[in-house]
């Protein structure tokens, strides 16, 4: 445990650093930004996300934009591999690529899927651990906030899942199946394709203060076992998205376990939700009683 934590304060510290500190053989990384390798600079990875890279120097390593293209110019030089998720490659006469090049769009996500799970990609597996902490720290960031603004809620649904684990799971295992169904079933009426986006973003909205639950269950476990309770929502929930988030590396079950985690989230959403609509008639019906 005392590793993984200690590998994810580097890998942060690592993404703190400015794009274009200048060091040679720095890796780059970006987010919502384009960057440039210029002439006689020295760099080993790249990687920008909603940002295009333009390399004029050279890249002892990878490239790899995702809702980007890469422009390499007549200077440029990569001696790994160049990769652009949602955009284009484009190479001027004189650059040199000692890699592949690999253009990933929406006609050939599926294949481009398949070679990675037939570890066809060896050695692209730097390229995934980035882009998994940048959607963990963005899940920390938010999770952060909403326990910050909003603690209840989260507090009422990791109480549903601890108080009905069973019941909880099968809920969300048959919300989780019935997202497509119900998405399909929308499409048969004008109103019901307007209807799609709000049920999408209902359901990922579940999803993430489901796990934030979870999370935070985790976070109690944890530090129950080091005998350090009663410890706040935002510390049990920050811990316990670290130690998911951890736990997901774990090969082969990692995935299973984060599934899980999301699968009874979801299912503490809607038992939390159902909870509260049936106190609130009950507290309505005494209310009508009394008066």
């Amino acid at each position: 445990m005392k590793k993984g934590i200690l590998c994810f304060v580097v890998l942060l510290l690592f993404l703190s650093f400015p794009p274009n500190a200048g060091a040679e053989n720095a890796n780059i990384v970006k987010i919502g930004g384009d960057v440039t390798i210029t002439e006689g600079e020295k760099v080993k990875n790249v990687v920008a996300v909603g940002g295009q890279i333009t390399i004029k120097g050279t890249v002892t390593g990878h490239a790899v934009a995702v809702g980007g293209s890469v422009v390499l110019t007549r200077s440029a030089l990569v001696e790994g591999n160049v990769v652009s998720i949602g955009g284009l490659i484009v190479i001027a006469k004189g650059a040199r690529v000692y890699g592949s090049l690999k253009e990933i769009n929406s006609s050939d996500i599926a294949s481009s899927l398949a070679s990675v799970l037939n570890e066809d990609w060896e050695g692209w597996s730097w390229v995934f651990a980035i882009l998994s902490l940048l959607v963990f720290i963005g899940v920390l960031i938010l999770a952060t906030l909403l326990v910050t603004l909003l603690p209840k809620p989260i507090c009422l649904v990791s109480t549903a899942i601890k108080e009905y684990p069973f019941k909880v799971f099968l809920w969300g295992l048959l919300m989780l199946v019935s997202i497509m169904p119900l998405a399909v079933l929308l499409t048969i009426s004008i109103l019901g394709i307007v209807l799609i986006p709000l049920e999408m973003a209902i359901a990922a909205c579940s999803a993430l203060v489901g796990f934030i639950a979870a999370a935070q269950i985790a976070g109690e476990k944890f530090f129950a076992l080091l005998k350090k309770r009663d410890q706040s929502v935002i510390m049990d929930v920050f811990w316990g998205l670290i130690i998911l988030w951890l736990v997901g590396w774990i090969p082969h079950v990692g995935w299973i376990i984060k599934v899980i985690a999301v699968v009874v989230g979801l299912g503490g959403v809607f038992v939390a939700c159902l909870s509260a609509t049936r106190k609130w008639k009950k507290v309505q019906i005494n209310g009508g009683e009394t008066g």
